[in-house]
């Protein structure tokens, strides 16, 4: 009998860490561990080249603000994309959102493609009804407008970015529900903690990255056609800023790599003053 007692009694002591530590994984405080906030940064700017080969096609910036210089509650992303002047490339796109840090889960996107920018889409979670309202308009005009129910964690491509970053170190292997060309789809992520020393043109020594790996089940007809396997290289930071990626296109193989950045000290964010780690 009182095997059997001590038996019970270690099983409950078992269950009741489990869901300690559970609770503790979605407590801010246990979140710090794994979750790189820190990612998120008022007045950061990079700059990346696009490499096909030797060949360079193209130019992607993106720049993080705060809606609220006095709490860390919004942030809007805009990433920004152009092609250089090549006959067989013709991409321009912007990717808008507003990312909460704390949960960089879809709120509102907007992507805008073509040159002349005349195509809009855009993308609102209501939390309250847990429905996505999806509107696509052309010169103004409304051609498209959906909407769907939806109770997960759906990101869209400014929020994959910056989970990317923010679960760099975190050693998961993750899913995330995405929505892309009015579907919902997946992409898979393998943070395996792997740390290699690489080169890039923002700075001017070697860095020490930390790797990670994923697949996109989708295609991104907007986004160059982005599909399939992709890799890359986080500096090993509190910034987790992306270095290096290496993904697929409609051309083939293609290389992002950072050749430019500004990012806010802590102490200046409020002043508006930047500085940059390159000389």
């Amino acid at each position: 009998m009182r095997s059997f007692v001590t038996l019970r009694s270690k099983f409950i002591i078992i269950i009741l860490g489990f869901i300690f530590m559970i609770l503790g994984i979605k407590s801010g405080k246990g979140q710090q561990s794994w979750y790189q906030v820190s990612a998120f940064h008022h007045g950061e700017w990079l700059r990346y080249k696009v490499k096909w080969g030797v060949i360079r096609l193209g130019t992607i910036e993106i720049y993080q603000e705060k809606l609220d210089l006095k709490t860390a509650s919004l942030f809007r992303i805009s990433m920004h994309a152009r092609s250089v002047n090549l006959p067989f490339i013709n991409v321009f796109f912007t990717n808008e959102g507003v990312l909460n840090p704390a949960e960089p889960t879809l709120k509102s996107f907007t992507l805008i493609s073509g040159k002349d920018g005349n195509n809009v889409t855009t993308y609102t979670y209501n939390t309250v009804t847990k429905t996505v309202l999806m509107t696509t308009k052309e010169n103004h005009q409304i051609i498209r407008m959906d909407s769907m129910k939806y109770a997960k964690n759906i990101y869209d491509a400014v929020g994959i970015f910056m989970m990317i970053r923010c679960l760099s170190n975190s050693g998961f292997n993750v899913t995330l529900n995405n929505i892309v060309e009015f579907k919902i789809t997946q992409t898979h992520l393998n943070f395996i903690g792997e740390r290699e020393i690489i080169k890039v043109s923002a700075f001017d020594t070697e860095q020490k990255t930390v790797k990670f790996s994923g697949r996109a089940d989708w295609v991104g007809n907007a986004w160059a056609g982005i599909t399939g396997p992709f890799r890359g290289w986080i500096l090993d930071d509190s910034s987790a800023i992306p270095l290096k990626v290496q993904l697929k296109i409609f051309l083939g193989s293609i290389t992002l790599e950072l050749e430019d950045f500004k990012r806010l000290s802590d102490a200046e964010s409020n002043h508006q003053a930047s500085f940059t780690k390159k000389n």
